[in-house]
């Protein structure tokens, strides 16, 4: 059987990076809320394929929609930290970033019921500038993070990084295993097709053939993607045509793309692929 590993970054539409500047902390109360209709969509389409997911959840989100939380663990997903307020880890300090974390960790534990053991930084913010938040984690008892991207980006990005999972530390009774996010090996370079943005931006027949090439060596694919990404009525912002393109093209095809790639092989969470694979 083939395994591969869903994820949702749950976080609203104003959180990404590239339109956080034009939303300051204080406005966000201020901001329409979209998330949990999106997340309820995104949890019915994978009730129909009987397919398990990790939720990467901002604590601050959590604390706005408990009952989407609540409704999340019902439907028998994993909630693990996106941090708590979406703040990219190459603007923090170890200190902030520690109490960010725990922050975002005891809210999501208080709502869930669930310990949380698996963290994903905004942006892919673990670069190698970063890499003490490594240390953090594991310091903070999590077992596992998905936060290294092994590609060249103008934000994000470690392309010498590992491409399949690895212990990035190990001490006593505390490790950790790092997950990088998918990449296809392909003229040299590390290529990526996971989700996100590239789920919509590339042909579905590319993200589909780098599932079943992870499948056919017997490794599992990650797919991740973002509530906002399947909202085709949230509020449109100016941005400049390139950065609209990235930041719009085919949402609203979004989530018939995502029914197609969830018919290759079984998808289940981290937590159930760790459990699955004992590597922790």
């Amino acid at each position: 059987m083939n395994f591969n590993i869903l994820s949702v970054d749950v976080e609203e539409w104003f959180h990404p990076e590239a339109v956080r500047h034009r939303f300051p902390f204080e406005s966000w109360p201020e901001q329409p809320r979209r998330v949990a209709g999106n997340v309820i969509k995104l949890l019915d389409l994978f009730d129909r394929h009987q397919a398990k997911a990790t939720f990467f959840t901002l604590g601050w989100v959590a604390g706005q929609e408990p009952e989407m939380i609540r409704e999340i663990v019902r439907r028998g997903h994993e909630i693990a930290s996106h941090s708590h307020l979406h703040r990219m880890i190459t603007t923090l300090t170890p200190d902030s970033f520690r109490s960010d974390l725990r922050q975002s960790i005891d809210i999501l534990e208080q709502i869930s019921g669930q310990k949380v053991i698996g963290f994903r930084a905004p942006t892919f913010s673990v670069v190698k500038e970063t890499f003490w938040a490594l240390d953090i984690l594991a310091a903070e008892n999590l077992v596992y993070d998905s936060s290294i991207y092994p590609i060249m980006h103008d934000r994000y990005g470690v392309p010498n990084a590992p491409r399949q999972p690895y212990p990035v530390f190990s001490t006593g009774d505390k490790r950790l295993t790092e997950f990088p996010m998918p990449t296809l090996r392909i003229f040299g370079k590390n290529i990526p097709f996971g989700g996100g943005g590239y789920m919509r931006l590339f042909p579905l027949f590319y993200t589909a053939a780098g599932i079943r090439r992870y499948n056919k060596t017997g490794q599992a694919a990650i797919l991740y993607m973002h509530p906002w990404e399947f909202d085709a009525d949230q509020p449109k912002l100016d941005m400049g045509f390139v950065q609209k393109f990235r930041h719009y093209h085919n949402i609203k095809e979004n989530l018939n793309r995502l029914d197609v790639l969830l018919r290759i092989g079984t998808w289940i969470s981290f937590r159930d692929y760790l459990e699955i694979n004992k590597l922790n």
